[in-house]
């Protein structure tokens, strides 16, 4: 082809592209607001079209964990009261391509000192482990600028705890570029990508955990002891073994160590929620507890979650007493194996950054909290003095029996 043809060429490819780009950002965005249950259970099928779509690997993207969590969690007190307040994003076609889980929390529910935060569904002690809008990625950036003229033309809040963002995102940069934002902390998710097989993936891990798995494997044969894992998969058997979960995991956070595992289920509620999420999982194939047994003897679990195309693994648990075979390490390196035979192509190590999930080599992807503030004098009064009463000690000794604690984000 010669450089004039090959520049023509060029020219009709790049008109094409602009010209593509330029209808699709030209469609029509519709943005409603659920502020309902029965609303928000109404939007589950086009909301797991919208999860598999977007290739997620939260669980807490979810309609049945957000549903359960607001079931479980959400308060209606005299001194902090919840409303649901998710944005739904639709094309003109009418095409979901976004939702925001949104809730208002206000503190208290009335009264001129009233400070209104509009949060993601989620904020629980450390159930959930990252909250994320659910957004098709092909429209990132229509979605976010639809999201901030809308949220701007409400007055019913006082700022927004944005949580869940990446910042080289489309959604982010459409959210900045129109919204003054306070960026905070990161999270950090562990994400592996499968091989064909188990040895063709084992050989392709770092040589420390080559090392590791091999360490297990022989300390359990030297002392002639055999593991096999069980995996409850039916409504059934996954609320049988998460029996067994909760006591390890309990067992786990007893063990002492430089590393503390706090026991995340310790209240009747947390576990509660747990079971009952799982119970609406398993209906449709997406709930998974791993049971590591040495003979008839349980040593450790974990609990996964199904995805279009990812297993997450999340809280796990462990009787210290066989903590020198490494039984952790068996029951990922088992829980990888079950992913592989069943076709899974991706394997979430869940959030965090520490030695346990790095040293399987995982791709990080950075969540970041950002927090947005509506330009007003009241507004910024507001969030100052509701931080000035989380942050003062002896103001949160004083409130401690009467005043709901909520994280922030």
């Amino acid at each position: 082809m010669r450089g004039g043809q090959f520049a023509r060429l060029a020219r009709l490819l790049l008109t094409e592209t602009f010209m593509s780009t330029m209808v699709r950002s030209r469609c029509v965005v519709n943005i409603s607001t659920v502020t309902s249950l029965q609303e928000l259970r109404a939007l589950s099928s086009d909301w797991l079209e919208l999860v598999g779509r977007a290739r997620c690997s939260l669980p807490y993207q979810l309609p049945e964990w957000l549903i359960s969590w607001w079931e479980a969690f959400h308060q209606d007190h005299r001194l902090i009261r919840d409303s649901l307040h998710v944005k739904v994003v639709r094309r003109d076609s009418g095409e979901l391509i976004g939702i925001v889980p949104f809730m208002l929390t206000e503190r208290p529910r009335f009264g001129p000192l009233r400070a209104r935060g509009l949060n993601l569904l989620g904020a629980d002690p450390y159930i959930t482990e990252q909250r994320a809008p659910i957004v098709d990625p092909s429209y990132e950036a229509d979605v976010g600028r639809a999201l901030v003229k809308d949220l701007l033309a409400e007055p019913a809040w006082d700022w927004i705890a944005w949580d869940g963002l990446q910042r080289d995102s489309g959604l982010a940069a459409a959210i900045e570029s129109a919204a003054e934002l306070r960026w905070g902390r990161t999270e950090t998710a562990n994400i592996l990508t499968l091989a064909p097989t188990w040895e063709q993936f084992k050989s392709g891990l770092k040589r420390n955990i080559k090392e590791s798995l091999r360490h297990c494997h022989n300390a359990l044969q030297r002392d002639g002891l055999t593991v096999r894992l069980v995996v409850a998969e039916n409504a059934a058997d996954v609320d049988a073994a998460l029996d067994t979960f909760f006591r390890l995991h309990g067992l786990r956070a007893l063990q002492a160590g430089k590393i503390q595992h706090p026991d995340r289920f310790s209240a009747p509620r947390s576990r509660a929620f747990l079971r009952g999420v799982c119970a609406r999982l398993a209906e449709r194939d997406a709930a998974r507890v791993f049971t590591l047994h040495v003979g008839d003897t349980p040593v450790a679990a974990r609990v996964g979650f199904l995805l279009p195309d990812c297993l997450y693994l999340y809280y796990s648990g462990f009787d210290p007493g066989w903590g020198k075979y490494g039984v952790m390490t068996t029951t990922l390196a088992e829980a990888i194996k079950y992913a592989i035979a069943s076709g899974i192509p991706r394997v979430h190590l869940s959030m965090g950054v520490d030695d346990s999930k790095s040293r399987w080599g995982p791709e990080r992807v950075d969540y970041q909290e950002a927090l947005e503030v509506r330009p007003a004098w009241s507004s910024r009064s507001a969030l100052r003095l509701y931080l000035w009463a989380r942050e003062d000690v002896a103001l949160q000794r004083a409130l401690g029996r009467v005043w709901p604690r909520r994280q922030l984000t």
